[in-house]
């Protein structure tokens, strides 16, 4: 089940989330839906050094990992996805630890805390999956949820919390 991201009262911390995310978009250079990982993590890459990592091997309670290493002239960082898990929570789990990487976070929690770092983390992923600029126009030629996830390449429930935090859906 993914974690309501309204659930935490985040401040100026939501704010912060969502700039990062809006900004790698623009970054990157990803103009519209579904937001391509491949886009994304060929740019930070290139400007982070970030490696991406199936982890074949993992307990299906692992669903991905941030390691950052400090070195001495540079840093690097390999963020590992859980391979066993459905690729749209693969994908929100990738979003995920990015927004921890970018956001200078050390993923270190249980699961089950649901830590202001870990709320964060999953705003970012939900914006970088699933920009309000792209779902706003999405929604309005059709509103239809699972045709929506398909497009975004996300679960039914990570559109409809989505799509509520944009106000275009009432709970």
């Amino acid at each position: 089940m993914m974690p309501n991201v309204e659930s935490t009262d985040l401040g100026p911390h939501k704010n912060r989330a969502i700039i990062l995310a809006k900004s790698l978009i623009k970054d990157a250079g990803v103009l519209t839906a579904p937001v391509s990982l491949r886009q994304i993590m060929e740019h930070l890459r290139k400007t982070r050094d970030v490696t991406l990592l199936r982890v074949t091997d993992f307990s299906e309670k692992i669903s991905g990992l941030l390691v950052v290493c400090a070195e001495v002239d540079k840093d690097f960082a390999v963020i590992g996805y859980n391979d066993k898990h459905p690729w749209c929570r693969r994908r929100f789990t990738i979003g995920h630890e990015i927004g921890h990487l970018l956001m200078g976070q050390a993923c270190n929690q249980r699961p089950e805390d649901q830590s202001y770092d870990e709320t964060e983390a999953n705003l970012f992923s939900s914006e970088l999956l699933m920009p309000a600029e792209f779902i706003k126009k999405d929604f309005r030629k059709n509103p239809n949820i699972p045709a929506l996830a398909r497009r975004y390449l996300v679960s039914s429930e990570a559109m409809s919390y989505r799509l509520m935090r944009a106000k275009l859906l009432r709970y």
